[in-house]
């Protein structure tokens, strides 16, 4: 059984929240309770790309 890094599961939670408000950053923000720009910054940290575009 192969145990998820904290930093992959983060990563995997930020994307499903991100699919479950259709990429709405402002509501995933709200969802999270992070800050918009916390949003982005790990968007771009763990090089997460929207599927389909």
């Amino acid at each position: 059984m192969k145990i998820k890094s904290l930093k992959e599961s983060e990563k995997d939670h930020l994307l499903i929240v991100l699919e479950k408000t259709h990429w709405d950053l402002e509501k995933t923000s709200r969802l999270l309770k992070i800050s918009l720009q916390k949003v982005k910054s790990k968007i771009k940290k763990y090089g997460i790309r929207r599927s389909g575009s």
